[in-house]
């Protein structure tokens, strides 16, 4: 008689369950994806664990890619594969392997539309750029439908916001309020105003004032003239940055922010290895902790 003797490994921080493979059960341990570095991306692509080994939630949970090279690369329909068929499973007392979660990369917004008419594109890296790719998805899509897409000068506007948690933030680089076009024109008071404002803030209008009696001149408490408060609501917000700075220099960023909309987490705690395949199914890089 022939016994199996199977060594049991570390349990991960939970089981994942982000995609369809989750639940299969695999008869011992088999791994039959590739183990070599074979893609012609190897040396231009790097991984990172951002924050995987320690994140559960899958809207927080990320790890990034980064072009290490000099050209462009679209990792648009790549694939991410974690190492659950690598990992015994204790059971009801039995040791199972189940097999690798996966995920691919989808099409991005080059400018997170503020109306939503989203405009999907490849996600390709340029030199030096990231993509911080995060497990699950933003869950509120209020006042904004958030998707994948690349960082710009506005996007602090988006971070700035309290109905979402962006992990990791998001850069906050909007323009200075004080150099907004068209201040000049504004009353002294109104521009004496701005030029105090926070970058990336969205005002609030129609609020109390210092007395507790609501104004509907007033911007985050502060009585300013009509004309100074159709000014700050027409220019201080996300939409309207996007409106007046899309064509400024710098305006793209270096980053791309890339959601699978999995429903569970895919990177263990420990014993984990993330694995990157480019379009033809090669290993590009793997990353393990």
């Amino acid at each position: 008689m022939i016994v199996l003797i199977v060594v049991v490994i570390a349990m991960p921080k939970g089981p994942q369950n982000s995609s369809s493979n989750s639940n299969s059960y695999i008869p011992g341990k088999s791994v039959t994806t590739p183990t070599t570095l074979e893609s012609s991306y190897t040396k231009d692509i790097s991984i990172s664990t951002g924050n995987a080994a320690y994140a559960y939630q899958p809207y927080e949970e990320y790890i990034t890619i980064y072009n290490r090279s000099r050209n462009p690369i679209d990792i648009t329909n790549w694939q991410l594969r974690n190492a659950k068929d690598e990992r015994a499973y204790d059971i009801g007392g039995s040791l199972r392997y189940f097999a690798e979660d996966r995920a691919t990369i989808g099409q991005a917004t080059l400018i997170l539309s503020p109306t939503g008419n989203n405009f999907f594109q490849d996600v390709v890296l340029g030199a030096g750029e990231t993509a911080i790719v995060t497990t699950g998805k933003i869950g509120s899509q209020v006042p904004y439908k958030i998707v994948s897409f690349k960082e710009n000068m506005c996007s602090g506007y988006l971070e700035d916001l309290p109905e979402y948690a962006f992990t990791p933030t998001l850069n906050r680089n909007c323009p200075r309020p004080a150099d907004e076009p068209g201040l000049e024109a504004q009353d002294s008071e109104c521009r004496k105003y701005i030029e105090r404002m926070q970058s990336c803030h969205t005002p609030k209008f129609d609020t109390r004032d210092k007395d507790g009696d609501i104004c509907t001149n007033c911007v985050d408490g502060k009585p300013l003239s009509n004309s100074c408060v159709a000014f700050i609501k027409n220019h201080f917000n996300y939409g309207s940055c996007i409106a007046y700075h899309a064509g400024d220099a710098k305006f793209s960023g270096q980053t791309w922010r890339v959601f699978l909309g999995q429903s569970g987490e895919m990177w263990a705690k420990d014993y984990e290895t993330i694995k990157l395949f480019d379009l033809l199914g090669k290993l590009v890089t793997s990353r393990s902790y």
